[in-house]
């Protein structure tokens, strides 16, 4: 890493450590104001992360067929906040993610979301040093808007971007650590999509199979456990209602998705023209990343095309998820000529993609969604 480059990280380290002062200073009115599980605002401290501990609580007290019904899994959720209203809640994760989240309901809401929060630091924190980045880059991912937008809304970007992380971090053709990260991201399959052509083209045939049968085992035991009515209560229910909700919803989530999809939701209103856009987008993008894949030889270089294009392909990725984007964004800032040793600068898509989680917000809300705009640039950079 050049003078310049590191400089460049050093700049946006800093530029962390601000964001998460003037964050903390920004909600310190909903902070201060907690009652209970409560902000002052009425929304859940850690936000979604109750919908984890309601579902891991529901699974110890038997009521694990009940999850992805939505009217009884709100039901349940309200007995736990006083009867508060919390909106539209449900548990969005298919029922194999069952198998994971019970023992967060072992222990009370503070102690499992300090719990969960570390959990997704640390896993972070050991995918970024395996796969190699160093101990700069990492700090800039740890202090990123991304991770601190992940820690306050209590998501799981923070361990997808781990697992991700791992799954590209093979150092042998039969390294079991990427097949178990993989197998694990099928839970959230938007982060992990696009490993198995990767893992073609390197021709890491025995972690596909591996991570196949692990993924079959993972799948039958949730069946074995939960029952086959599990699987066809998520899928005719809770599926259903989120596509309506991602296609059709109004509210601040829109704001949070910096995707073709929402963009072209937000200019015209139209989720069928949306979703057409989207899938032209999306299919350029894939068709460019397999063809980058196939002639590119360099493993870091696959990498950042593979974390770039999995950001621009998803639909319905959110600003908490982006330490992916950033991922990619400093693997393009590897690059000797990015940090101003050639004739092109290209620091600035490079600070967008730290800038973006909280960019988005106001892009969105003001309807220029640009966001695919500042992100694209990374990928033909990479």
């Amino acid at each position: 890493m050049g003078k310049t480059g590191r400089n460049l990280k050093l700049s946006l380290l800093a530029l962390g450590l601000a964001h998460l002062v003037g964050f903390l200073a920004y909600k310190s009115s909903e902070l201060s104001g907690i009652n209970g599980m409560l902000n002052a605002d009425g929304r859940p401290v850690g936000d979604d992360f109750i919908n984890l501990w309601t579902v891991a609580r529901m699974e110890l007290s038997g009521q694990a067929g009940k999850i992805y019904s939505i009217a009884d899994f709100e039901a349940y959720q309200a007995t736990l906040v006083g009867g508060a209203e919390l909106g539209l809640r449900l548990w969005a994760y298919p029922p194999h993610s069952l198998l994971l989240v019970w023992p967060f309901g072992l222990i009370g809401y503070y102690p499992a979301l300090a719990i969960w929060s570390a959990l997704g630091l640390i896993l972070l924190f050991i995918g970024a040093r395996r796969f190699g980045f160093n101990r700069l880059e990492t700090a800039v991912l740890l202090t990123s808007p991304a991770t601190v937008l992940n820690l306050y809304y209590g998501q799981s970007g923070s361990l997808v971007t781990g697992l991700v992380l791992l799954a590209l971090s093979a150092r042998t053709s039969r390294d079991a650590i990427p097949t178990i990260a993989a197998t694990v991201l099928t839970i959230k399959p938007q982060g992990g999509f696009l490993l198995p052509l990767l893992w073609g083209v390197e021709r890491r045939w025995w972690m596909i199979l591996w991570t196949a049968f692990l993924t079959v085992l993972f799948l039958g035991s949730s069946i074995a456990i939960f029952g086959i009515e599990t699987w066809r209560t998520y899928l005719g229910d809770t599926l259903p209602k989120l596509s309506e909700l991602e296609r059709n919803g109004t509210g601040p989530f829109m704001a949070m998705i910096p995707s073709v999809f929402m963009a072209m939701r937000i200019v015209t209103g139209q989720s069928d023209i949306a979703i057409a856009a989207h899938a032209v987008f999306a299919i350029a993008i894939g068709i460019a990343f397999v063809w980058r894949l196939w002639r590119v030889s360099d493993p870091e270089r696959r990498a950042a095309l593979l974390l770039l294009a999995t950001v621009l392909i998803t639909p319905y990725i959110h600003n908490y998820d982006l330490a992916l984007l950033l991922c990619g964004a400093l693997l393009v800032a590897r690059r000797p000529w990015v940090a101003g040793s050639g004739p092109f600068k290209a620091e600035l898509p490079i600070i967008f993609a730290w800038m973006i989680p909280q960019l988005v917000l106001f892009l969105n809300m003001a309807g220029v969604p640009i966001s695919p705009l500042l992100i694209l640039p990374l990928l033909f950079l990479a």
